[in-house]
C-alpha cells in the first residue's frame, strides 16, 4: 500500500516538473522573438511610416531627365531657397479716348517716368493701325464688309478708331522713340515689347524702307542686335516672354557658335521659373528632345549658362509671368 502511494506521488512530481518546464520554454520563446532585430521587410515598413511623402511639382515625364547634369543653383529656386517677386505689367489701355490722357502722360515721360513712356509707346503703336480719319474708316469698313464676321470686325474697327482719334500720324509713328527710351532705361515691360517687334515692322514704321541697301542693312542689323540686348536684360529679370523668345531665336536662327546650347539652357531656365504647368511641360518636352543632340562641349556650355543666368535671375529677384 505504501509503495503504491509513493508511486502515485512520483507521478504527481513528474507532471508538475513537465508543466513548469513547458511554461518556461514558452516564455523564453516569446521573449527571444520580441527582443530579436526586425527583418528587412519589417525595417522597410517601419521607415516608410516615418519618412515624409513628397509629391511631384509638375506632371512631366522625368525618366529622361535622370542623367542630366543639373546644377544646384538652377534648381534651388524650385526647392524654395530663393524668393522672387511676381511683377505685374502696367495697364496700358485707358478709359475713354487716348488723347484725353496723352498730354498728362507726355509731361510724366518728360520728367523721366519710364512707365509713362511705356504706356505712350504701347498706345501709339496700337493706334498706328487705326483709321486716321472718317474717310479712312469708311474705306476700311467697306473692305471688311465681305467678311463672314463683318459685324464683330466692324465693331472692333470703330472702337479702335474712336479710341485713337485725335492722334495724328506723326505722333503715332513716334511710338518707337518712347519704347526705346524706356527699354534703354531698364523698364522690363518695354523691353518685353520687343518680342513682337520685327525688324521689318521697325524699318517700315520708322521710314527706313527706302534707305540705300548698305545703310538699310546696317540699320536693320543694329536693330536686331539691340533687340537681343533688351530681351536678354528682360530675361535676366525673370521675363518668361523674353526667355521664350530668346530660346526660339537661338534655336531657329543659330546666332553664334553656342546657339543650340543657349536654346537648351534657356528652356531649362523657363522650366525653373515658371508656375504655368502648360509652359513647364512644353519646355520640358523641348529639353528632352534637345538633350541627346548636345555634344559634351555644348552641354558644358549650357550648364555654365544655366548657372550664371540662374544666379542673376535669383539676385534680381523678380518674375514676369507669361500672360
Amino acid at each position: 500500500m505504501k509503495n503504491n502511494n509513493m508511486h502515485k506521488l512520483g507521478w504527481v512530481y513528474l507532471s508538475i516538473f513537465l508543466i513548469v518546464s513547458l511554461m518556461l520554454c514558452t516564455v523564453g520563446y516569446f521573449y527571444n522573438k520580441a527582443s530579436a532585430p526586425p527583418t528587412s521587410a519589417e525595417q522597410t515598413s517601419n521607415y516608410l511610416t516615418v519618412l515624409p511623402q513628397k509629391t511631384p511639382e509638375k506632371a512631366v515625364n522625368t525618366d529622361l531627365l535622370t542623367n542630366k547634369k543639373v546644377t544646384n543653383s538652377a534648381l534651388s529656386s524650385r526647392e524654395g531657397k530663393y524668393q522672387r517677386v511676381i511683377m505685374t505689367r502696367p495697364q496700358w489701355k485707358l478709359q475713354g479716348e487716348f488723347r484725353e490722357h496723352f498730354k498728362r502722360l507726355q509731361a510724366a515721360a518728360n520728367d523721366g517716368d519710364n512707365e509713362a513712356k511705356y504706356i505712350i509707346a504701347t498706345n501709339l503703336r496700337y493706334c498706328l493701325s487705326a483709321p486716321i480719319d472718317d474717310n479712312a474708316l469708311q474705306a476700311e469698313l467697306e473692305q471688311i464688309s465681305q467678311y463672314s464676321d463683318v459685324g464683330e470686325a466692324a465693331d472692333r474697327k470703330i472702337e479702335k478708331f474712336d479710341y485713337c482719334k485725335g492722334i495724328n500720324s506723326i505722333e503715332r509713328h513716334q511710338f518707337y522713340a518712347y519704347l526705346e527710351d524706356a527699354a534703354k532705361n531698364g523698364f522690363v515691360a518695354a523691353q518685353e515689347s520687343f518680342v513682337n517687334l520685327t525688324a521689318e515692322f521697325f524699318m517700315k514704321s520708322q521710314g527706313f524702307s527706302t534707305l540705300k541697301r548698305a545703310e538699310f542693312i546696317k540699320k536693320r542689323d543694329n536693330f536686331n542686335k539691340q533687340k537681343i540686348v533688351f530681351l536678354e536684360y528682360a530675361a535676366q529679370h525673370g521675363s518668361e516672354k523674353a526667355l521664350i523668345s530668346l530660346s526660339n531665336v537661338y534655336y531657329s536662327q543659330q546666332l553664334g557658335e553656342k546657339s543650340f546650347a543657349k536654346s537648351y539652357a534657356l528652356n531649362r531656365l523657363i522650366m525653373e521659373i515658371t508656375d504655368n504647368n502648360d509652359i513647364y511641360n512644353r519646355y520640358a518636352w523641348f529639353e528632352q528632345r534637345q538633350y541627346p543632340q548636345l555634344s559634351e562641349s555644348e552641354l558644358a556650355s549650357a550648364n555654365e549658362i544655366i548657372e550664371q543666368w540662374s544666379a542673376i535671375i535669383n539676385k534680381n529677384g523678380t518674375v514676369y509671368p507669361h500672360d
